[in-house]
């Protein structure tokens, strides 16, 4: 499920301080392996050391792609630039292909509430109090705020995409409503929305993949999609999150059917069309929330903004930066990983992402 092990395994690499929590067990029962140290620690350390390389030794696109189709079965990426509104391609590597995408589908919940503010429907500092049955697992400390605390949309936001918390996310999924989230799908450019409808809230992803068996699932996805959000709505999302199974995941489960999906263009076109949406009256939080986390380092000469969302869950990997280049060009770079029957190489993957980085900073 979307534990965002992208955050874990980054941070873990940059030195940053992980709860105990976040490092073993999650507790709607993903497995965590243990995180990477030493050598891998050590792989991360020199490449970004080196965060603004000789021309020469950036690898070429070809050579990038080689390391993509390494590190993961199924990989791709797209570096575009921003033109007029418009996704350009600079290189792509299988960026039509569809794959799971995880905690990045929470951009979609951040363009949904861009659309409501606009609209005068909700404000950024209205407050939001936490409720019980929006509570989420595994990853984020908002699930053990009290119940009635209250905390400002934009607070839940900022949790959303930077700490990727599943409990904030739920709150905003439903202050906004699930059937807004999936018209901002075509909205933001998507190719293909139905394959996120009816969308899914990180919680019910966790019922669905750890407390119905193959044959619930099977017989959940067999019905029309009217009936599975009457499901969502009346079943899964009252549940408690105390009766969600302990249940370990040693091997990715579920990865075409329990998840969400885009292709890299559908995701270049996301960040365009919240890049455009900052430009708009009230809404430069969007540009800040999405550049409290990036993650990979861009350096502040070549880079004067990055904004990010990643997402992933066991055998995924995903990542999408908004990169605003000092001469005044914006680009997207979006990544994505899947192998469905092993975690990802996340020391590959990180490989490749900084190569494709450091070529994109040079690109003429």
């Amino acid at each position: 499920m979307p534990f965002d092990l992208f955050r874990t395994n980054f941070s873990e690499r940059t030195g940053r301080r992980l709860s105990r929590r976040a490092v073993t067990k999650a507790s709607a029962g993903v497995a965590v392996a243990t995180l990477a140290t030493g050598r891998l620690g050590r792989v991360f350390a020199a490449q970004e050391a080196a965060s603004t390389p000789a021309a020469s030794e950036i690898p070429t696109w070809d050579a990038i792609d080689q390391l993509f189709a390494a590190a993961a079965p199924e990989s791709a990426l797209l570096a575009a630039e921003l033109i007029d509104g418009r996704c350009l391609p600079i290189h792509g590597l299988n960026a039509q292909d569809v794959l799971p995408v995880a905690s990045s589908f929470k951009l979609w919940i951040l363009g949904a509430v861009a659309v409501e503010i606009e609209a005068g429907r909700l404000a950024w500092d209205q407050p939001v109090a936490i409720e019980d049955r929006h509570r989420s697992v595994p990853g984020g400390d908002l699930r053990y705020a009290l119940p009635g605390s209250s905390y400002t949309l934009r607070y839940l936001v900022e949790r959303m995409i930077q700490k990727s918390d599943n409990t904030a996310t739920d709150h905003v999924f439903y202050l906004v409503g699930r059937e807004k989230i999936e018209a901002v799908l075509t909205t933001m450019g998507h190719s293909n929305p139905s394959l996120n409808v009816p969308i899914i809230s990180t919680k019910e992803l966790a019922f669905l993949e750890f407390a119905f068996t193959a044959e619930e699932r099977d017989a959940f996805y067999a019905r029309p999609v009217d009936e599975r959000r009457r499901i969502l709505d009346d079943d899964i999302a009252q549940r408690p999150i105390e009766s969600l199974p302990d249940i370990d995941q040693d091997a990715p489960l579920e990865l075409d059917r329990v998840e969400w999906f885009a292709t890299r263009e559908d995701l270049c076109e996301t960040m365009n069309w919240l890049d455009l949406k900052t430009r708009e009256t009230g809404l430069l939080p969007v540009a800040e929330v999405l550049a409290l986390e990036t993650q990979l380092e861009f350096v502040g000469e070549i880079w004067p903004y990055a904004g990010f969302k990643g997402g992933s869950e066991l055998g995924v990997l995903n990542g999408t930066w908004l990169l605003h280049r000092a001469d005044g060009r914006r680009f997207v770079y979006t990544v994505g990983f899947k192998n469905p029957t092993a975690g990802i190489d996340t020391d590959a993957a990180i490989v490749a992402m900084i190569a494709g980085r450091d070529r994109l900073a040079i690109t003429p």
